[in-house]
């Protein structure tokens, strides 16, 4: 009887995943509830994000005038352990953009690039934010190299042209970009 009633939950889960893997759920909602301005979404990209289950990790600094734009989720189809999620913020004239990016597995080491930064994080220790040509860019960008345990789930800051996302607008800082990642925390 067990065995019987772990094969419903797994299957039930299973169905779930293949609804989300289908349809990636977006939200794009330009103004931020007052009562979370902090992380800077609105309770619906909350609750998408949340459908995940997915430990959530987002900057608790933003610069100024930037606002959550876009909030994408994705279950793969080969199995349960690639979910993701991509949180697209903008600023108000919408000219600059950028990530922040999480994967539950199957992830690597970025190649360095033309120039590094330090990270610290006090969450994920230290880590790299790199300056150069990847995912889809065709001009130098900055992306950082994956925080998390060793067990992930995974996060990073995505810079303007690695995805289609991020294709129309341009970079913050560097140090901006720093700063933004040294402040990613677990949001509960």
């Amino acid at each position: 009887m067990n065995i019987l009633k772990y094969s419903v939950n797994f299957a039930s889960f299973c169905v779930v995943a293949c609804i989300i893997a289908s349809t990636s759920a977006v939200i794009a909602q330009p103004r931020p509830s007052q009562t979370n301005s902090v992380i800077k979404l609105t309770p619906t990209q909350l609750k998408v994000l949340r459908s995940l289950g997915l430990k959530i990790a987002l900057p608790s600094y933003v610069p100024a005038n930037f606002h959550a734009d876009k909030v994408l989720v994705e279950a793969g189809r080969e199995n349960v352990q690639s979910l993701r999620y991509l949180v697209v913020y903008q600023n108000s004239s919408a000219d600059k953009c950028f990530a922040i990016e999480s994967a539950s597995g199957g992830i690597g080491d970025l190649p360095s690039g033309s120039r590094s930064y330090p990270i610290n994080s006090p969450i994920f220790g230290k880590s790299v934010l790199e300056q150069g040509l990847y995912g889809n860019a065709k001009q130098p960008t900055l992306l950082s190299q994956w925080l998390g345990s060793q067990n992930g789930p995974f996060y990073r800051f995505v810079g303007t042209g690695v995805l289609p996302e991020l294709s129309n607008c341009s970079n913050v800082t560097p140090q901006e970009a720093v700063k933004i990642s040294q402040s990613v925390r677990y949001f509960n």
